[in-house]
């Protein structure tokens, strides 16, 4: 795999930060570096490695009224687009974007760090799709990559399904039987795989993502029924209720089931936001059809001063 690195002007607009940290536009229109390759290739195949957000100033982002948005997700991308092309891989239609300042093993070694990693996977509005453990599996080579080592064991891994929200209310029976079917049918591949690396020690603790109590329940009845692990990790974004149900917090407590918190938005990377962020930057062609297919958000925390040192965005998306 060999870097595409032959300059080419191209006018857009310049990308600037303000002294709140927020991204914007300005009208002055910027010199772009970009391979003259682009122009002549179609990429079925994307890979993006962001930049660490706690360097770049995006993670400052979250640090307004937005409680629930992707907004820190898309300046990443943006801010590693711009940076990064001219390190660009190119590799038959497979293309890899990376900021190389992000990429390398933890300053102070692996026992010194509590890492955690966030996978959404990602589907069609409304849509249920089988989950691919080709794609989790991918997931952690990537993480391996950007973190420069092998078999990494992650403290906390979070499953986020696609299009999965929190209610607080009761599912009806209907409801939860087409939870349960959903369960079996399209989760449950990537849930054995992932309690597979639980088992294997390669993940700390696992949990899922806007789980009410009836979800946790069916899934771990389903998990057990194939020696599956059941979760012990849940994540839930208060927005979506203002207090957590005390039947929620009473099953978590007795079944050893952490609950935390979250910011993140549910549809983290619409295949149009996607678009309009690469447009600039890959030939339309490849820009238009290029879906994301998951996003895995990561961070490192030196547990000994509590102090989160690394934290960065992989986005993989290939072609329909």
């Amino acid at each position: 795999m060999t870097a595409i690195q032959t300059p080419e002007s191209l006018q857009g607009p310049t990308y600037s930060r303000n002294y709140e940290g927020h991204s914007h536009y300005s009208k002055q229109p910027r010199t772009r570096t970009q391979p003259v390759a682009f122009a002549q290739e179609t990429f079925s195949q994307l890979t993006l490695y962001t930049a660490n957000t706690m360097r770049t100033g995006t993670t400052g982002l979250l640090n307004t009224t937005l409680k629930k948005s992707n907004q820190e997700l898309v300046s990443a991308v943006e801010d590693t687009l711009l940076r990064s092309l001219e390190s660009t891989q190119i590799k038959g239609s497979s293309i890899t974007i990376a900021d190389q300042g992000a990429i390398g093993p933890l300053e102070e070694g692996r026992s010194k760090y509590e890492i955690t990693a966030k996978l959404f996977f990602l589907s069609p509005a409304g849509a249920s799709a089988l989950l691919s453990v080709e794609h989790l599996d991918k997931a952690f080579q990537n993480l391996d990559s950007v973190l420069s080592t092998s078999n990494l064991v992650v403290d906390n891994f979070i499953l986020a399904l696609p299009n999965q929200t929190f209610d607080e209310n009761e599912l009806d029976e209907a409801e939860l039987e087409d939870f349960k079917r959903d369960v079996q049918q399209y989760y449950l591949p990537v849930w054995r795989r992932l309690s597979e690396l639980r088992m294997n020690g390669r993940i700390g603790r696992l949990g899922v993502s806007e789980f009410s109590k009836q979800q946790l329940v069916i899934l771990k009845e389903v998990a057990l029924s194939v020696g599956a692990v059941a979760p012990e990790l849940n994540q839930v974004n208060l927005q979506d209720c203002c207090v957590l149900p005390k039947g929620l917090v009473e099953y978590a407590k007795a079944e050893g089931i952490e609950l935390l918190t979250h910011g993140d938005s549910t549809n983290i990377l619409p295949k149009s936001t996607l678009a309009s962020l690469l447009q600039p930057h890959l030939p339309a062609t490849s820009a238009s059809s290029l879906a994301p297919r998951s996003v895995l958000k990561y961070s490192a925390i030196l547990t000994g001063r509590g102090l989160v040192t690394r934290k960065g965005y992989i986005v993989d998306a290939a072609t329909a």
